[in-house]
């Protein structure tokens, strides 16, 4: 049976001044409260600006449709990743507390977003790079491969700048709409493709997290200490510090980190983007020739 939390905290440095449970009933915060949900919001606005900052940074850039299905599944899978570590914590602290006093959900948040930054990340690397060539060799399913780049025109009047050319010949593609400069593909074919994509990303996300949740549960005792023990030495006391700080400010540089190393693994790598490249370029063409290019226009 644990100790009690007072009795396990004594035996730790700098403990002396570290709550009590009574204390951590009245100096805990609520995730879900008007506060938590405000800063997740400023968390997820930072994440965006993150996002996008990355893409204008790359070299080469990836054209921006390619760009946005990459992001798109970092997206849900963090969005996903959130509402799971507010759970978690929701149901560490209200399961734990009757028994140990660990109820202060912004310690079980903060361990959770750490181990969710430096720990599920690396997991969820090594997972991604192990299931590649499976579904490579398997499935044809190429992590980040979209089937061919197709620059969407939505206006009438950008279709007509680039068209001049005949008809589709593929019936399929007949009702896409959209200009396209390699084989003819709707865009529900693309949509397919990703979808397929973000459903394995958010599987190896689940198998990884439940694999880290039991790892925490099974060494809750001194990792509550210990974060717990991180507030006290920040000095972070009252449920409004604890919750910017849990929620927003470490946050903001641990989803950096995290957005930084799964853009490496959730897109396609960048050898096999050049060598696709080549393979578009005409056989005729030199370096530093300019070359036209024909444009299929694809109607309703």
């Amino acid at each position: 049976m644990s100790a009690p939390l007072g009795a396990s905290v004594a035996a730790f440095p700098g403990a002396a001044a570290l709550a009590t449970p009574q204390e951590s009933v009245q100096l805990g915060c609520e995730l879900l409260g008007a506060l938590g949900l405000a800063v997740q919001v400023a968390i997820t606005g930072i994440c965006a600006a993150v996002l996008f900052g990355v893409w204008l940074a790359e070299t080469p850039r990836r054209p921006f449709v390619t760009w946005a299905l990459d992001v798109s599944k970092q997206v849900v899978g963090a969005a996903y990743g959130k509402c799971y570590n507010i759970l978690q914590a929701e149901v560490f602290a209200k399961a734990l507390h009757l028994a140990s006093g660990r109820e202060d959900q912004c310690v079980w948040y903060l361990m959770g977003i750490t181990t969710d930054c430096l720990v599920t990340t690396f997991l969820c690397w090594g997972a991604n790079s192990l299931a590649r060539p499976i579904l490579a060799r398997r499935w044809g399913i190429d992590i980040g491969d979209y089937d061919g780049e197709v620059p969407v025109l939505p206006t009438p009047t950008a279709r007509k700048k680039l068209s001049g050319s005949s008809v589709c010949s593929t019936e399929s593609s007949r009702s896409c709409g959209y200009i396209e400069l390699a084989e003819p593909l709707c865009v529900p074919d693309r949509l397919r493709t990703w979808m397929t994509q973000l459903g394995i990303w958010l599987l190896i996300i689940t198998a990884v997290r439940l694999l880290v949740s039991l790892g925490l549960f099974l060494s809750k005792d001194w990792l509550y200490i210990f974060y717990a023990n991180v507030f006290n030495v920040l000095r972070l006391h009252t449920s409004t510090a604890k919750t910017i700080f849990a929620v927003l400010v470490f946050p903001a540089f641990g989803d950096t980190f995290q957005i930084l190393i799964q853009d490496r693994f959730l897109k396609k790598p960048d050898s096999e983007s050049a060598i696709d490249n080549t393979e578009l370029m005409p056989a005729s063409a030199e370096p530093g020739t300019q070359t036209s290019t024909d444009y299929t226009l694809i109607v309703d």
